[in-house]
């Protein structure tokens, strides 16, 4: 699923979760307490294994019926064919098991008939609602994609007009092909205009962007190929337009084709572009990595507290100043955050560091040095046990950073990334990561380093999060830390 499908589809799911609990409530009052045609001699253990079987019939319907359909763009009529389609469901379902389950409360039609008939009805409510939260209110929801569009002036506004009107985008800028170089910094449509063809890719590299849309009437295509694949080697969600396409679909000698590819396409304005990314993830390993970062993160932050409290004394002692030190890095896909750590290093260790650069260990642009002169004593010890990390449970609870990820690079590093190097920063960073268990203070190339990371987003899974937040702890207590 798409971003915004996985949105849409979360929300979908909520309404017609309430829609359901609303027609339960409403035929227990109905045709319970005010027309008491549903017998009264049922215990509370009855009436709950009913509302479990409820729920098991809900999920069921809704997984194999809901296939992720843009809802704001349904019809009513369509809208109302499928809540009807998924009611008929869910009855039969709901009917066999509490068939097969012998549910004492089966043999109450009023309360079966009243929770179908609620159902279908507070479904049209719901989704109308779902509809407007997300033309209107969703746009506050801190959910949106930052958009960078590369196209020529005769077709930029369809464009643009169509990205405004989508919910989960937001645009960065815009890169016009025939732009006048003096006319940069300058607005076109409502959209600031930052780059011309000549300059775009450096734009590109360098902005906080998330997809790229690419609209250009070319011939061949030759003369985009190679900054398309560069695009996508950053890790970048990359829409090309594919003039045959727009040809294509005037034609109905291309019905058969288009069934066959309209999954991997999306419209925008008058044209038609494939989109390109990197990596798929599904919704329900994306939603348990967050909440597995959630209860790590909670339970990281309490056992944090004797840790940091033990360190405090003997390191303000040896090194007055803030007990915590807090970092501008660079996180997913180039957007920034603060990083909180321990301070293991004297105050004065940012200034220190550009004296101390011809000693670097590492080849490329991360910084490493045996014996560090700005590292205190107590900063050695609580590096070498991973105990100044324990401060970014808190980066990982507010959704910055992730339990396992890439190591975020610090805004120097980054300035100096080439396009391929960006690729790491399609996920996000994490305490730890593919770097840290694979001997990270062996590793002396940068370019290894951006290896590992790729590996690990190239193949990606619940398991080998698990697997390296085990090898972490290991390592933790091997002894194994940073230098």
């Amino acid at each position: 699923m798409s971003y915004r499908t996985r949105y849409e589809y979360i929300l979908t799911f909520l309404a017609d979760a309430a829609a359901l609990i609303g027609a339960v409530l409403l035929s227990r009052l109905i045709f319970g307490q005010w027309f008491q045609v549903i017998p009264d001699n049922y215990i509370k253990q009855e009436y709950f294994a009913y509302y479990l079987i409820c729920a098991l019939a809900f999920l069921i319907t809704f997984i194999f019926l809901e296939q992720g359909e843009d809802i704001t763009k349904r019809s009513f009529r369509r809208d109302a064919l499928q809540t009807v389609e998924k009611t008929v469901l869910f009855g039969a379902l709901l009917a066999l098991l509490l068939l097969l389950g012998k549910i004492p409360l089966l043999n109450s039609r009023y309360f079966f008939l009243g929770i179908l008939i609620g159902y279908c009805i507070l479904q049209f409510p719901f989704h109308a609602f779902v509809k407007h939260y997300l033309k209107s209110a969703g746009q506050y929801n801190g959910m949106k994609k930052l958009v960078g569009v590369l196209t020529v002036s005769g077709r930029a506004k369809p464009l643009l007009e169509s990205l405004k009107n989508d919910w989960s985008k937001e645009i960065a800028g815009l890169a016009l092909v025939d732009a006048n170089p003096k006319d940069i910094g300058k607005s076109f449509d409502g959209v600031p205009l930052k780059a011309c063809f000549d300059d775009f890719m450096s734009w590109v590299r360098r902005e906080a962007l998330d997809e790229v849309y690419v609209d250009v009437p070319y011939d061949t295509g030759d003369s985009l190929a190679d900054y398309l694949v560069e695009m996508e080697s950053m890790g970048l969600d990359v829409h090309f337009s594919v003039p045959l396409l727009e040809k294509l679909y005037q034609e109905e000698a291309g019905e058969s084709w288009r069934n066959r590819v309209a999954s991997s396409l999306e419209k925008r304005g008058t044209t038609y572009l494939i989109g390109v990314s990197t990596v798929h993830h599904s919704i329900r390993d994306m939603m348990l990595k967050r909440l597995m970062d959630i209860a790590g993160g909670l339970v990281g932050l309490i056992l944090s507290i004797p840790f940091i409290a033990v360190v405090a004394i003997p390191l303000k002692l040896e090194s007055p100043g803030p007990l915590f030190f807090k970092q501008k890095r660079v996180g997913l896909n180039g957007r920034y955050f603060y990083i909180y750590k321990l301070r293991s290093m004297y105050t004065d260790a940012e200034e220190r560091k550009k004296e101390l650069m011809a000693k670097n260990e590492m080849n490329g642009l991360m910084f490493k040095m045996t014996d560090d002169p700005r590292i205190t004593k107590v900063g050695k010890f609580i590096r070498k046990t991973s105990i100044d990390e324990l401060p970014q449970f808190l980066n990982v609870l507010r959704g910055d950073m992730s339990l396992v990820g890439t190591r975020p690079p610090t805004v120097d590093e980054y300035k100096q990334y080439e396009s391929h190097h960006k690729r790491r920063l399609s996920m996000k960073p994490g305490i730890t990561g593919m770097w840290q268990v694979s001997g990270r203070s062996s590793i002396e190339d940068f370019e290894d380093v951006v290896k590992l990371d790729t590996q690990y987003i190239d193949n990606w899974s619940l398991k080998l999060d698990i697997q390296i937040l085990f090898r972490t702890v290991a390592v933790v207590f091997a002894g194994r830390g940073a230098k």
